[in-house]
């Protein structure tokens, strides 16, 4: 049920009468993250964790914002996600990074941008296999995600965003790929973080590895 609801809500934002209202309110403040974008980078002073990176560069904290984006700034209207699923069927796992706040029984609150969890795409969902956990540094006890349930939907909507990446490849082909998986953790504790110990090595490597072969299949294309 939750599924559906999920695939039915995402089909209702992207009709054009909600699209063009939400353009009004939305366009002067994607122009004002275009106009700041580079210098927010530039400082380097405290880094920016934004849920929705596109490929252009720029940032947003929730999928409607940036649907309405690549509604706007890169003109894909009227996104049938039920098609793209569908169409990407036989990519059954996709393995995300994503940056969440945690908590801990002892009290202990902290947060990780190598938190890592592995969904499964199948033609008709989007479906949560595992979500890597991480020791408490404090009592060595098991942390949990803070809101899981808006988290769940949040990696569905991860995956979503990836797979409209791959759908509409020629709307895209100017861009990098997106750069979730670029963001690193200094002082990441291998011996509290379940992926690592999956691995058997800093999980952080698989990204930079990752990395590299994207960029060559991206020159190759």
């Amino acid at each position: 049920m939750r599924q559906k609801r999920f695939l039915q809500q995402r089909k209702l934002v992207t009709t054009p009468l909600l699209l063009q209202e939400k353009k009004k309110q939305n366009n002067s403040n994607i122009e004002k993250k275009t106009e700041n974008k580079g210098a927010t980078f530039q400082k380097g002073k405290k880094r920016i964790y934004y849920k929705f990176l596109c490929k252009c560069g720029i940032g947003f904290n929730s999928f409607l914002e940036f649907l309405i984006h690549i509604n706007f700034s890169h003109k894909i209207e009227n996104i049938n996600f039920i098609e793209i699923l569908a169409a990407k069927r036989n990519r059954s796992k996709r393995d995300i990074k994503f940056y969440w706040h945690l908590s801990c029984q002892c009290g202990h609150k902290f947060s990780s941008s190598l938190c890592s969890a592995d969904l499964k795409v199948n033609s008709d969902q989007i479906e949560i296999v595992k979500k890597y956990r991480h020791l408490c540094l404090k009592c060595n006890e098991i942390a949990k995600f803070d809101q899981e349930e808006l988290l769940d939907d949040f990696l569905k909507e991860r995956v979503m965003q990836g797979l409209i990446y791959s759908f509409y490849k020629e709307k895209f082909a100017q861009f990098k790929r997106e750069s979730h998986t670029e963001k690193m953790l200094e002082g990441h504790k291998r011996e509290l973080c379940e992926k690592c110990q999956s691995l058997g090595r800093y999980c952080g490597e698989e990204l930079i590895y990752q990395e590299q072969i994207n960029q060559i299949h991206h020159s190759k294309s």
